[in-house]
């Protein structure tokens, strides 16, 4: 089975001014059986491909597991809600799966799963992998030292720097601490799991866990020890075999009933996760937390209900104030639950939750994110979401745990390149599946072009801003149009700036096109970066155009620009062009018109006088 979006890119502009394409909504494997407690994990190496996971229902009463697999950037799926092993027989798993794709593109799933001693009614840590994209799995490896697991997190190691490159860990709690197992053969074997927590019995349900450029390994979790909340913390800097830790790094203001609360009879949550910025850039190496926070002297909350944030620049050792990450609701409860947090390769704080900041019965829900760029300082917010849905109880016959009120724990987020991925379930279909979106910053084009006919030599700049489309092409025959864009030039800078959504970083050429000028291309292909962009300056030398089809404009300081004067946009400057202005010239046309070559809003013999140079001259376009 494959579901594939068909739509387009939902171009959103925020406060900042900065332009965001999200994908409109869409399930990755419509089904009629159960999807929730979605996660997903993107490869090291290769952002195309791109995992997910969630509990299902395919045993009556039972649970097992899903998993989906997309290798074009998350446009289509394929996948099964049952793992199965080579001979075809289903896996039986009870919960928690939280699939890593590691370095050499094998997926790696541990999940709770029953004991492996019959019966034994505690759960233990189990773990498939794959090495045919998810087409089939290894029977279940029970991982050695576990008590009774819950909360099951996972992480690979996908630094080239790190010395344990390529190892993946998994963490979660039990009644004794939080423990941590690793593999060094891509999830065939795993190693004793040992605690990392420190040795105090209390409660510590939900763990998580990431990796640093250097090997390092940092975990958290929500520490419960009578009336008093913490957030734990521990990492290790020799591949798992030592540990730093303490069970009271930050105190917290968590939400009614410690990092949970009800809404509409279903439990939901705000645990803490962590994330690292590995970008390379001014905060690399910076972890953050985000989790719910209530109302308290030491919170920034508005209500019991807040997604906050906190940071470190120095690996743990100390911790900044709590930061509010949602939009004020000026006084209005409202809730926000299910956090995730990724760090993308700009540096960039990306945090996603459910929020009913749209409802006045503050019941029905929409998938927000608040994005920082400025090392978690400063938020803003882009609604996910293309419509609205409302958490419910599941019916009887899908309840886990026979919990009624119980839906699950977590929403998936994870980063590949410059673009976002999102994986949540909900009911809005009139089942609980998983839904995803993409969303990805665009990288602004800087593109400085002139038209010759509005250029002020005395003044060295345009007569007017004027806008003008920019399309990228294929470097290859027949040189498709892949994408393209309009922006407004600047009329002291000659400078615009583009953004192209539907466009992969690569080698592309640039053709630029304005209303009354000869188009003209780059002089060979230019590098695109989906992160960065690219910029592009067709003013400073004469073969930055292809076939040097620029006109020499100004000689102090040295500018080119386009010919002017390709009024009927028919690749060439000759009679029917003048016809065309010499009729607007003698009924004294003045406005916004195309034979308006100076842009001074009057057609008259300067522009005649522009056009009959040009055309003396037999200017055209010259393509590849």
């Amino acid at each position: 089975m494959k579901s594939k979006f068909w739509g387009f890119f939902i171009l959103i502009t925020v406060s900042a001014g900065e332009i965001f394409s999200v994908t409109p909504n869409f399930r990755i494997f419509p089904s009629i059986n159960l999807q929730v407690e979605t996660s997903i994990a993107t490869h090291p190496l290769n952002p195309q491909i791109i995992a997910g996971s969630c509990i299902t229902d395919i045993y009556p009463g039972g649970y097992t597991t899903g998993a989906y697999i997309s290798t074009n950037g998350g446009n289509t799926w394929t996948g099964t809600n049952s793992i199965r092993t080579s001979s075809n027989a289903i896996i039986s798993t009870v919960g928690d799966p939280t699939i890593v794709i590691d370095k050499d593109g094998v997926l790696i799933l541990p999940y709770v799963a029953p004991s492996p001693i019959q019966g034994h009614n505690d759960f233990r840590v189990g773990v498939s992998y794959s090495t045919n994209n998810g087409s089939s799995w290894s029977a279940t490896y029970y991982v050695p030292g576990v008590d009774s697991a819950d909360k099951i997190v996972s992480a690979t190691d996908g630094a080239p720097t790190s010395p344990y490159y390529g190892r993946s860990y998994i963490a979660y709690s039990e009644k004794r601490g939080v423990y941590l197992s690793y593999t060094t053969n891509n999830g065939q074997t795993w190693s004793v799991s040992r605690r990392v927590s420190p040795s105090l019995n209390a409660k510590r349900i939900g763990a998580s866990i990431v990796t640093g450029n250097s090997g390092e390994i940092f975990v958290t979790w929500p520490y419960i020890y009578s009336s008093v909340k913490y957030i734990g913390f521990a990492k290790s800097l020799d591949g798992g075999e030592t540990w730093i830790t303490n069970d009271l790094v930050i105190p917290v203001v968590p939400s009614p009933n410690d990092f949970r609360f009800n809404l509409n009879l279903v439990k939901l949550n705000g645990i803490p996760v962590l994330a690292i910025d590995k970008s390379g850039g001014p905060n690399n190496g910076k972890l953050y937390i985000v989790c719910n926070q209530g109302l308290g002297a030491s919170s920034p909350a508005e209500d019991d209900y807040d997604i906050v944030i906190y940071s470190s620049s120095n690996s743990g050792s100390t911790w900044s104030a709590a930061i509010l990450v949602n939009q004020s609701t000026n006084g209005i409860t409202r809730h926000q639950f299910f956090p995730n947090i990724a760090v993308d390769n700009n540096g960039a704080v990306n945090i996603m939750y459910c929020d009913n900041r749209n409802t006045q019965t503050d019941d029905s829900t929409e998938i927000y994110l608040s994005r920082s760029e400025d090392g978690g300082l400063t938020f803003q917010d882009i609604k996910i979401s293309d419509h609205k849905f409302k958490y419910t109880q599941l019916s009887s016959s899908e309840r886990l745990f026979a919990n009624a009120p119980y839906i699950g724990s977590y929403f998936g987020l994870a980063c590949a390149g410059n673009k976002l991925h999102t994986l949540w379930f909900e009911n809005s279909s009139g089942k609980y599946q998983a839904w995803y979106s993409s969303y990805q910053k665009i990288p602004d084009v800087s593109i400085k072009i002139i038209p010759e006919g509005i250029y002020n030599s005395a003044s060295n700049k345009l007569n007017r801003k004027d806008s003008l489309k920019i399309f990228l092409r294929s470097t290859q025959m027949p040189y498709s149009r892949i994408d393209s864009s309009y922006s407004v030039i600047d009329s002291l800078t000659s400078i615009g700036l583009y953004n192209f959504a539907n466009s992969v970083s690569g080698n592309y050429y640039i053709e630029a096109v304005h209303k009354n000028s000869i188009t003209v291309w780059s002089s060979t292909y230019v590098v695109y970066n989906g992160l960065s962009g690219m910029s592009y300056d067709f003013t400073n030398i004469q073969s930055k155009a292809y076939g040097n089809n620029i006109k020499l404009i100004d000689q102090s300081p040295v500018c080119y620009g386009l010919y002017s004067g390709d009024v009927n946009r028919d690749g060439l400057i000759d009679l029917p062009d003048i016809q065309l202005v010499e009729h607007d010239a003698e009924n004294f046309m003045i406005g916004e018109y195309d034979t308006d070559l100076n842009g001074d809003r009057i057609v008259d013999a300067s522009d005649l006088i522009i056009i009959e140079n040009n055309s003396q001259n037999y200017i055209y376009v010259i393509t590849p």
